[in-house]
């Protein structure tokens, strides 16, 4: 017995190595869907990366060699089943965040807040919605207020220079 949690360790570890990003510890709800759909799985996210994800099923189930993978969020990727051990199991992302009809209506309304009531009320929506797990997105929008912050600073600085009497024509 305790051969086998050395080989797994062993196993866990080598996997480990090869990641380009460390797995961040997580606990939130997915399914796993496959067979058109007519299959779905709940299961139990412990960590993730930008690459993947290691989940607990709760039981030993047969899967196919990829799935889809939802997150709670309505998130969903591709996966790749990498390894298993007893109900646990590692999957590999495969391609990027598949764009669902409701993730795009959803997007779409956060376009419409954007537009209607700013890049606050936008940011405070895509905080809630955890940025629908979704990398680039996040990125585009942190740098988005980090530009609408700089924009608002030098103009801001600009207009007390002139009312200061600094501003020459």
């Amino acid at each position: 017995m305790s051969g086998t949690a050395t080989m797994e360790t062993v196993e866990n570890s080598s996997a480990a190595d090869k990641r380009r990003h460390a797995r961040e510890k997580v606990l939130r709800a997915a399914k796993v869907i496959f067979g058109g759909g007519d299959s779905i799985y709940n299961c139990l996210v412990l960590d993730e990366s930008p690459e993947g994800i290691f989940v607990d099923m709760g039981a030993v189930v047969s899967l196919p060699p990829e799935v889809t993978v939802q997150f709670s969020t309505g998130a969903a990727f591709r996966a790749a089943r990498r390894w298993s051990t007893g109900n646990k199991i590692g999957f590999q992302f495969v391609g990027p965040q598949i764009i669902t009809p409701e993730m795009a209506q959803r997007m779409k309304v956060v376009a419409e807040i954007l537009q209607n009531h700013g890049m606050a009320a936008a940011m405070q929506t895509l905080r809630v919605a955890q940025f629908f797990d979704n990398a680039e997105l996040r990125r585009a929008a942190d740098a988005a207020e980090t530009a609408m912050r700089r924009l608002e600073m030098i103009l801001s600085g600009a207009a007390l220079e002139t009312m200061k009497g600094g501003g020459n024509a």
